[in-house]
């Protein structure tokens, strides 16, 4: 299963279609991406320009082409040449937004590792509180840091390592690993700045084998629905 509907299935990558990733080209935090108010595109935003793209760009005759996501190559469908000026222009380099379409072979979405990542809230009150007991001028790591497109109340600090095959809502989701996390995490996803935090912080508690792991990759088993509670 893909993972979350319309979740991770753009991708913005270079005119030879490898992927772009924030690790090199941190730029990219300053996309924001909402639903459209009828919920039928997305409403992407950069510093005040916006541009609305499909929710998909899965209909006939849209020019293909090949794209690449760490060693792993598709076939995606590339966005028209007006959606990719924009996104050209705005990162002053050329780019193109592609497209997984539903019949793609690769079961997995365009994440870089697994279609789902599943943090708890405790997790990151744990992590925030030993930053803070360190460095008490320190500011608080931001749930955005880690890109959980799943997040867990009620647990106990890092307890959805170990929670194995679940039901959530009508799915179930199985938990295949915890997330070994990178230098990504260190960038703040306001101000673009680089810091040494969360690893550092991450590094004294939760280091094994050489991998600093916060959050839990998932795999849906079922497919089915799932509500978000405020």
């Amino acid at each position: 299963m893909r993972g979350l509907q319309h979740d991770r299935r753009y991708m913005l990558v270079s005119p030879e279609g490898r992927f772009l990733t924030q690790r090199q080209t941190p730029e990219l935090g300053r996309f924001q991406l909402t639903y459209n108010p009828d919920k039928t595109g997305f409403i992407v935003t950069f510093q005040g320009d916006t541009i609305t793209i499909p929710l998909s760009l899965d209909f006939p005759n849209h020019q293909t082409q090949w794209a690449s996501v760490w060693d792993n190559s598709l076939e995606v469908l590339r966005a028209e040449s007006s959606i990719n000026q924009w996104f050209s222009e705005r990162l002053q380099r050329e780019v193109v937004l592609v497209y997984q379409p539903n019949n793609s072979p690769q079961q997995v979405s365009l994440a870089d590792g697994y279609p789902i990542l599943i943090l708890s809230e405790a997790s990151l009150s744990a992590l925030n509180q030993k930053i803070l007991q360190n460095n008490p001028q320190a500011t608080a790591m931001h749930m955005l840091r880690f890109r959980p497109n799943v997040v867990l109340s009620q647990l106990q600090p890092h307890e959805e390592d170990s929670l194995g095959t679940f039901q959530f809502g009508t799915t179930t989701l199985q938990i295949v690993k915890p997330c070994s996390r990178c230098i990504f995490t260190t960038i703040d996803p306001f101000t673009l700045e680089r810091g040494d935090e969360p690893l550092r912080t991450l590094s004294t508690y939760r280091k094994e084998n050489n991998k600093i792991l916060f959050g839990a990759n998932a795999l849906c088993l079922n497919p089915g629905k799932i509500s978000i509670s405020h």
